[in-house]
């Protein structure tokens, strides 16, 4: 239970917090959602004890113990990385070292001695705090949560100052995890995570038996990881008692509400004003002016409410229609050293369609697009660019494309087409760049801000195929939002990396599974392919597909197939079943995933799991998958039977 009471809290003269309060019960979860600077980061700061309140009050329940995780995390270096995690367990270890001391000298004790009794009772002690907080299987745990967020089993047994700074996190995250704590704040957990790793986090925080708050611009993953939203706004605590998706009709309608109330109230005042100047110079009407005066200063004036932000759309520059083929390579090899990361791959991309890469960290998705863009050499093969193609390409580093001296302002004005330039100002904004951070000089941006600016004017610049290595990273939910709209109507070619779950299930056609040297080809997008991977439904590749994926040929798809499964998301059936026959339906569906859910954690949790699956990460995403499906038929069998019954046919001759 967390209770914050009239919290107030300023940087610079600006207010960030304005006698906020808010109570969150115990086993909530709860994410934390609104634009950036509003305060989120800091309420989690304040939360942790990082960081002190003006005034107010922030109160937890005795014995409540509070694990945060920040954006940024120190690095640690001189253990392993699983002794490392097992640091999580360092109470528990000292107390069953402490325990095994007692239990020797119990043993070489004499039990007549005065001594033994003070032993023995020291014991008991020791022992009991043991049943209640002991771990009998911490390094099966630490195991099963690095190797969660992405660890190799290889890896648990190397220095953990031998890993980057994305690594550290997932290490960070890992020790947080392990801990348990009954308080969880988490601020960005998902950035420097791969999908695999997200899917497992998802399942973890799903069934954590404790409160999370936290703060994500995935909107997948709020979705199914928490169940309450609460908007930091004008320095207040909002609570929605719903999903994400859920909070933003609600979000909307409560505007509505607060527009509507406003307004009525502005009219009453006006008339009453009005009325007032009418009357004020007339004897007879004194009493009456009088009365309407003071019931003016009894109003308590609604604040204006937040009027939606005007949405910002962007489409891309016309550019000319390219070749059937857009790009192709035939028994492409690339090897760094001795590692080989593709070996004789055989890969087309056709005008019109739009591809996800997707695979586990160092599979060779980013060296795939830099291969398709023809900025990394090939080792043997060839790449060949079609017909009227025109090349646009997003990497994650790309400071080289901007003028260090230029500010965001001058550097898309003068790369925009004459057409685009009254669209500028709206594309900054889009890309969280507003006011005078227009005008700073790019030389000083981060690096995460430098990335979002590359992008933006990429998207000005004319191009019929565009290659982007996660163009989602340090963008928010709602600038990614304006991304996928503007995807989703690009005419041109896309084949995209992207750990954004939201997008990945909107956007592609088909998805290229990269790993081992192999890449396989699946129709649809990331939810189809998670389906065609666990063999949970026929909208597989075909099988002609999936057995040239295992030569490392990825099939040229027919010059309809992309639009055909553009298309298919249009059709709906036609036979629509009773309520009745839809519920038993739905009852069945659940037995039969439950069943499935079941065997996969007995799976899981089996001691030589990793010892027996060469990839355990596709099994950790089919049981997140698995128990989303299940989530989502429990919803629907609730609106179902929440549906008034359909009327029964008169009975006649």
């Amino acid at each position: 239970m967390l209770t914050i009471t009239n919290l107030c809290r300023s940087f610079a003269g600006q207010v960030v917090f304005d006698h906020a309060s808010w109570f969150i019960p115990t086993g909530a979860r709860v994410g934390l959602v609104g634009a950036n600077g509003s305060g989120k980061t800091t309420l989690l700061r304040m939360i942790a004890g990082g960081d002190e309140p003006d005034a107010g009050t922030i109160a937890t329940p005795k014995g409540t113990t509070i694990g945060y995780l920040p954006q940024e995390v120190i690095g640690v270096s001189g253990r392993t990385v699983l002794n490392e995690a097992l640091e999580a367990f360092a109470d528990t270890l000292a107390l069953e070292r402490e325990c095994r001391g007692l239990e020797n000298a119990l043993s070489d004790s004499d039990p007549d001695d005065p001594a033994h009794e003070r032993l023995l009772a020291a014991y008991t002690r020791a022992r009991e705090r043991w049943d209640v907080e002991g771990c009998y299987d911490s390094e099966s745990q630490a195991r099963t949560v690095l190797c969660g967020l992405g660890f190799r089993p290889a890896d648990l047994s190397r220095d953990a100052g031998e890993f980057s700074g994305g690594w550290q996190m997932r290490l960070a995250l890992a020790k947080l995890l392990l801990g348990r704590p009954t308080l969880l704040l988490l601020d960005e957990p998902t950035n420097h995570l791969d999908l695999e790793a997200r899917n497992w986090l998802e399942a973890f925080l799903s069934d954590y038996p404790h409160t999370v708050i936290l703060v994500a611009h995935d909107r997948y993953f709020l979705d199914v990881t928490v169940n309450r939203i609460t908007e930091v706004s004008k320095g207040k605590l909002i609570d929605y008692h719903t999903t994400y998706s859920t909070y933003l009709v609600d979000r909307e309608e409560r505007r509505a509400r607060e527009m509507e109330a406003y307004r009525g109230q502005q009219e009453e005042i006006a008339r009453i004003e009005a009325f007032i100047s009418r009357f004020r110079y007339q004897a007879s009407k004194a009493a009456l002016v009088q009365s309407r005066i003071k019931q003016l200063e009894r109003v308590e004036r609604l604040p204006p409410p937040d009027a939606a932000p005007a949405p910002i759309q962007f489409r891309f520059p016309p550019c000319e229609r390219s070749g059937r083929v857009v790009l192709r390579l035939t028994e492409a090899t690339k090897r760094f050293g001795d590692v080989t990361v593709y070996e004789r791959l055989n890969l087309t991309v056709e005008r019109g369609c739009k591809v996800a890469l997707v695979g586990p960290n160092g599979a060779g998705k980013s060296t795939l697009i830099k291969l398709l863009a023809g900025i990394e050499p090939l080792t043997g093969g060839t790449l060949h660019i079609g017909h009227h193609v025109t090349l646009g390409h997003f990497a994650q580093d790309q400071t080289n494309v901007l003028d260090p001296t230029s500010t965001p302002l001058d550097e898309l004005t003068v790369a925009a087409p004459f057409d685009l330039v009254p669209q500028v100002r709206n594309l900054l904004a889009a890309f969280l760049f507003r006011g005078d951070s227009v005008y700073k000089r790019i030389a000083v941006l981060s690096g995460g801000e430098r990335n979002r600016l590359a992008l933006a004017k990429l998207l000005l610049q004319p191009s019929n195929c565009l290659l982007l290595d996660e163009p989602t990273n340090h963008l928010d939910i709602a600038a990614k939002e304006i991304l996928l709209e503007a995807l989703q109507q690009y005419r041109g070619t896309l084949v995209l990396v992207a750990h954004d779950r939201y997008l990945l299930d909107h956007l592609p056609d088909e998805i290229i599974e990269v790993g081992s040297g192999h890449a396989t080809r699946y129709l649809g997008n990331y939810e189809d392919y998670l389906r065609a991977r666990a063999g949970t439904s026929g909208a597989t590749a075909p099988a002609s597909m999936a057995a040239a994926g295992q030569d490392n040929d990825v099939p040229e798809p027919d010059a309809t197939a992309c639009a055909r499964e553009r298309g298919k998301t249009r059709r709906r059936s036609r036979s629509v079943p009773t309520r009745e026959e839809a519920a038993v339906r739905i009852e069945r569906d659940i037995a039969e995933k439950e069943r499935e859910l079941a065997g996969l954690a007995a799976i899981i949790n089996a001691p030589n799991f990793y010892r027996a699956h060469e990839d355990p990460h596709a099994i950790f995403s089919q049981y997140a998958h698995t128990k989303k499906n299940i989530d989502a038929l429990y919803n629907k069998l609730e609106r179902l039977e929440q549906q008034p019954a359909a009327p029964q046919p008169a009975a006649g001759g």
